[in-house]
């Protein structure tokens, strides 16, 4: 595998020799803009049509200069979303001639375009993977306070109480190890330690679009992509400045359950005609701002947001079912609400003298206060509190800052050096589960480096390879200790990675990529891991396209799941030094089909997939210990582990449907729909992947309360999405639809454990076996050129409805948002 590594060196050594001849005798040189907003365009490509290989790409204030032998020669400037601009110069020895390209928009379809298939800009039909694009459009209309609430109106996505799951390639972790990358512009997002994501980090108010790429994906983006990646791209100033300022305020409903409400709520529909709103009483609200300017040769970005959620799931009251010691009572209603802060800036300087370079810095802030839970107190009047002991009072400090240079040389290379430093502190106040201590100040502290050197090359208009090499450090230190188990620890990734896109006959696109991987936890051995992708993309006619692609993945365990011992919340948790990698392989076929009936334009998508997963991670329950009391009697110490279960299949089909447009000169349409529907299983249902201290063998069949055709726990094989907004002049209505089929499969323990605790999962899933329809609805008005006002009714019919096994979900919730924007 270390001969892999050689073809890297390769890379680096053909993309040198590749050079644009540098005896050219005359110089095209000049500027391109947009010819509607007047704006620089960054990344157009100027190229001579009867060499190829000399071309050059615009800087950042896009400027060109294109060396040229004596002669006549057509060169040709040309950028997605924009029609190619042509132009016929002829040069003499030593001159050099000025031309302006001017670019005019040639869309004529629904076109949206995409950086994370490839790491550089390329139409959404052309690439060679399913992938789904968000627009901000999307994420204003839902009201959404973080990025989590928008997602689940994406195709093949769903946020399983805070873990995302792509075509149900993972189960529910309790919030470690995420199979799906997060990134924000490309970088790492997810925590050092666990492998997870909060998801009010993420940026909101500044978000250009979001792009999920369905299927393994760890050949550009590493571990943790294993099933594919959801990266979120930043917008940068413009030329006019932008300000943007939303405030948003709201209350949840009384629940569908009679006597489950435990939060006072001043807003009273049955009660008066005329609502009482007052908005320093709301459940919820949230304020958010985002200021972009040119400053100069300096482009600024600032933005901020503040939250305040009382919550929904209560504290827990007296269980007379359980012992008096361990009924914990002392949170009160007053203290599961969160408490969010969060700044963020972009700063980006283009000197003046040297229009090929720019360089900055970046940064993201956050305090938080929260709550985890993990099991409700009943199925009944305790279904809306949580279990005593199983309620984590979070409090939470993470920032990152990135410096970054990027270089972008005149015979098109472009190249950049991007650095994120990380910090993250979660401490807890809850006490100690076994031995009723206080859990100490800090329960996890984690540091990170990360590092990337990346290079691209367009050697011809259809020739790009991307390459890079990328360096992670993380270092992490768990406040619970565990007898042989370190509280330092310290992973070590590194990894170098190469991709070629080649286009031909303007109709084909074919892709190809090599990634190697290393990997080293504390003192053990360095792991080396190769991963391969390839695809293609063939145009069959106007607006049709049919796509193939093969992925190979790989996972590394996080820190957490192989050294977390802990022993609050509810949730013991021992630790598996001995746990290993996840891999998975990923094969798909897809067509997409443009269509246009008048103004209104769209793209119906159909992909069918197959995904396997080889030493699969799954968290189970068993009795890990035995031993002697203070007393001298036999005692066990029980609770989860993280452990290999063996291997898995997922298959299945998606179809979707973007679609977007105008009816009449006044009525604006927009669509998105999606089905989806999986049949995971596991391949080894039978194998005892490991044994307890009661040397109980536990194979995927035991540890499942159903088994039927072995399906994988914690999964739905169908679900169903469709967002609509229909906007008249001023005004606009839509909602949103989602269905998502019973889960078959959880963990027996829950079952087992059941008669003691009293929380009755069992009762409810016998007697809540239909699928969960949820309906959201919203009214907004652009009340002025500046302003614009919308209601949002989440959960319209107020359905009490669990995705989660034991956590149920949100009532139904009123909300006003109002935005101010300029620019």
């Amino acid at each position: 595998m270390r001969n892999n590594h050689y073809l890297l060196l390769a890379f680096f050594s053909i993309v040198n020799y590749i050079t644009v001849n540098a005896q050219s005798q005359g110089t095209l040189k000049g500027t391109v803009t947009d010819g509607v907003t007047k704006e620089a365009i960054i990344g157009a490509v100027i190229y001579n049509v009867s060499d190829k290989t000399n071309g050059v790409v615009t800087d950042i204030n896009g400027s060109y200069q294109l060396p040229l032998k004596p002669g006549t020669d057509t060169v040709i400037c040309t950028i997605i979303s924009m029609q190619p601009d042509t132009f016929i110069v002829t040069l003499e020895a030593s001159a050099s001639v000025v031309h302006s390209f001017i670019m005019t928009s040639g869309s004529q379809q629904m076109e949206t375009y995409v950086v994370s298939a490839g790491k550089y800009e390329r139409k959404l039909e052309e690439i060679t993977v399913s992938m789904e694009v968000l627009k901000p459009s999307l994420i204003e209309n839902k009201n959404s306070s973080n990025i989590k609430d928008a997602l689940e109106q994406v195709p093949g996505l769903n946020i399983l109480d805070g873990e995302p799951q792509i075509r149900g390639g993972s189960g529910f972790d309790f919030g470690v190890g995420s199979r799906v990358a997060i990134l924000i512009d490309g970088m790492p997002a997810l925590a050092g330690d666990g492998g997870a994501l909060e998801w009010s980090f993420i940026p909101l108010e500044n978000v250009e679009q979001v792009e999920v790429i369905k299927g393994a994906s760890s050949v550009t983006y590493g571990s943790s992509a294993l099933s594919g990646s959801i990266n979120v791209r930043t917008a940068y100033a413009k030329d006019i400045p932008e300000t943007m300022v939303s405030v948003s305020s709201g209350y949840y409903d009384e629940p569908s359950v009679p006597g489950t409400q435990w939060w006072a709520n001043p807003l009273y529909f049955r009660k008066s005609i005329i609502p009482k709103w007052n908005v320093w009483d709301a459940n919820f609200s949230s304020t958010s701002f985002m200021h972009a300017e040119k400053m100069g040769q300096l482009d600024f970005v600032i933005g901020g947001m503040i939250k305040y959620d009382y919550g929904y799931i209560g504290p827990p009251v007296y269980n007379p079912r359980l012992p008096a010691a361990y009924n914990d009572t002392s949170v009160k209603n007053d203290g599961v609400g969160e408490k969010t802060g969060r700044l963020n800036f972009n700063l980006r300087y283009r000197p003046k003298n040297n229009a090929k370079i720019n360089y900055g810095l970046n940064g993201n802030i956050m305090d938080s206060r929260s709550n985890r839970t993990l099991l409700w107190q009943n199925d009944s009047n305790g279904i809306y509190r949580a279990y005593p002991r199983t309620l984590t009072l979070l409090k939470q400090t993470m920032l990152y800052v990135d410096p970054f240079i990027n270089y972008n040389s005149s015979n098109g290379w472009v190249q950049s050096f991007r650095t994120r430093y990380s910090y993250s502190e979660n401490s807890a106040t809850n006490q100690d589960l076994t031995t009723n201590k206080a859990v100490p100040d800090i329960l996890t502290l984690t540091n990170v480096v990360y590092s990337e050197y990346q290079v691209i090359k367009q050697v011809n208009e259809g020739l790009n390879l991307t390459g890079g090499l990328i360096m992670d450090q993380t270092w992490s230190y768990n406040g619970l200790a565990y007898p042989g188990v370190l509280q330092t620890n310290h992973l070590q990734n590194f990894a170098g990675f190469l991709q070629v896109d080649k286009k031909l006959w303007e109709i084909v696109n074919l892709s190809i990529g090599f990634r190697e991987e290393s990997f080293k936890m504390n003192d053990t051995a360095t792991t080396f891991k190769p991963v391969l992708r390839a695809g293609a993309n063939i145009k069959l006619a106007k607006g049709t396209y049919l796509r193939a692609s093969f992925g190979q993945g790989y996972r590394f365990p996080s820190i957490t799941e192989k050294y977390i011992y802990s022993n609050i919340g509810g949730l013991p948790i021992f630790p598996n030094p001995g746990l290993k990698a996840e891999t998975s392989t990923n094969a798909e076929i897809g067509i997409k089909q443009g269509f246009k009936i008048n103004n209104f334009i769209g793209a119906f998508d159909l992909a069918l997939f197959q995904q396997e997963y080889q030493n699969t991670i799954e968290i189970t329950y068993g009795v890990w210990e035995k031993y002697i009391d203070q007393f001298g009697n036999s005692a066990t110490k029980a609770g989860f582990k993280y452990l290999n279960t063996g291997n898995t299949q997922i298959r299945g089909i998606e179809a979707s449907l973007p679609a977007e447009g105008k009816i009449t000169e006044d009525i604006k349409i927009g669509i998105l729909a999606d089905y989806t529907y999986i049949i995971p299983q596991a391949l080894q249902p039978n194998l005892v992947y490991a044994t307890d201290s009661t040397y109980k063998g536990m194979t995927y069949t035991n540890a499942s309360t159903n088994a039927t055709n072995n399906i994988l726990k914690y999964r739905f094989q169908t679900i169903a999405k469709i967002d609509l907004q229909v906007t008249y002049k001023k005004y606009s209505i839509g909602g949103d639809w989602r269905y998502y089929s019973n889960m078959q499969n959880i963990d027996t323990v829950f079952y087992e454990l059941n008669g003691v605790g009293g929380y009755d999962i069992e009762k409810y899933r016998q007697t809540h076996t239909k699928g969960v329809n949820v309906y959201d609805a919203r009214v907004a008005m652009q009340a002025t050129k500046r302003i614009k006002a919308a209601f949002v009714i989440d959960n319209l019919l107020n359905a009490s409805y669990t995705l989660r096994p034991l956590k149920i979900e949100s009532p139904r919730t009123f909300a006003i948002r109002i935005t101010y924007r300029v620019g």
